[in-house]
């Protein structure tokens, strides 16, 4: 017989009947936009695949005209340059690697392997980008200041820069922190469809991830792994895709072992891989929010 009003069947009496439930969904980190790898230039990884650690790329300067006198017996003067080369060391080695008990296996409630598979490879690509972003800040030729926003007249010289430098027109590219796309959303030259339609500026279709469109006839590409900080500013680019370059002489290769010695499976990836800046003028450091 209750012995008081208030004596129920409550969640503290009943709590060894409530069970915890684990959903079959995960709050998953987030995967940032890598950017430069779309942006610099692979085409050397196919002269290291077999063996070697570093590329010589040699240079090619320009002849000069010379005059030649009518009527006279002077001889002609055979022109001699002495050309450079640019090393490309491929030295980077890097990994990642989990293993999972076999007692997961049986009482988990998901494929811990396949879980974190996607992880691993994620990890490699973002160092990779990691390096590649980190070349930008190292140009000669500079504009704007750090965590101030770049102006139109900062991005027409940027782009007159890659003018000056002969750059080819197509495979130019702008990277940029999301905080300098706000403030680019803030100009009437991106945002008025007088200047876009004078400009190239297109905002249709999704062709490539991190892509959010074109301006100034250039691709733009927004990721939050462009260098820097919101309170520091970012290390924003705009460059053509010769100015930087990547050899990944070994892509990422998994390797998977049961070890009885620990009853885990035991999952690795690794990569190969090395950059260099190729032409300082081919790349602009755009200093910005």
């Amino acid at each position: 017989m209750a012995t008081g009003a208030t004596e129920f069947i409550d969640k503290t009496v009943a709590d060894v009947f409530i069970p915890e439930i684990w959903s079959a969904l995960a709050i998953e980190a987030r995967f940032q936009r890598l950017v430069y790898t779309k942006c610099c230039d692979g085409r050397y990884a196919s002269e290291m695949m077999k063996m070697g650690d570093i590329l010589n790329v040699p240079s090619r300067t320009h002849l000069t005209a010379q005059s030649k006198a009518r009527n006279t017996n002077a001889a002609v003067v055979f022109e001699t340059q002495t050309e450079t080369n640019t090393q490309i060391t491929i030295a980077t080695w890097e990994y990642s690697a989990i293993a999972v008990e076999s007692i997961i296996k049986v009482q988990g409630n998901r494929d811990m392997l396949s879980f974190y598979a996607s992880e691993m490879g994620y990890a490699l690509d973002l160092a990779l980008d990691d390096v590649l972003a980190g070349l930008v800040d190292d140009r000669t030729n500079v504009v704007g200041t750090l965590t101030s926003p770049l102006t139109y007249e900062d991005w027409l010289r940027a782009r007159q820069y890659l003018d000056d430098a002969n750059a080819p027109d197509d495979e130019r590219y702008m990277c940029i922190s999301p905080a300098e796309e706000a403030n680019t959303l803030k100009l009437d030259q991106f945002i008025n469809r007088d200047y876009t339609d004078m400009m190239g500026a297109q905002k249709k279709g999704d062709p490539d991830y991190g892509w959010i469109g074109h301006w100034l006839s250039m691709p733009i590409y927004k990721s939050t792994n462009i260098e820097g900080s919101n309170a520091a500013g970012h290390d924003n680019s705009m460059h053509h895709r010769s100015a930087y370059a990547f050899i990944r002489q070994m892509q990422p290769t998994s390797h998977h072992q049961y070890d009885i010695n620990y009853f885990v499976d035991k999952v690795a990836m690794e990569n190969l891989y090395g950059t260099a800046a190729m032409r300082d003028l081919h790349g602009v450091f755009c200093r910005g929010a």
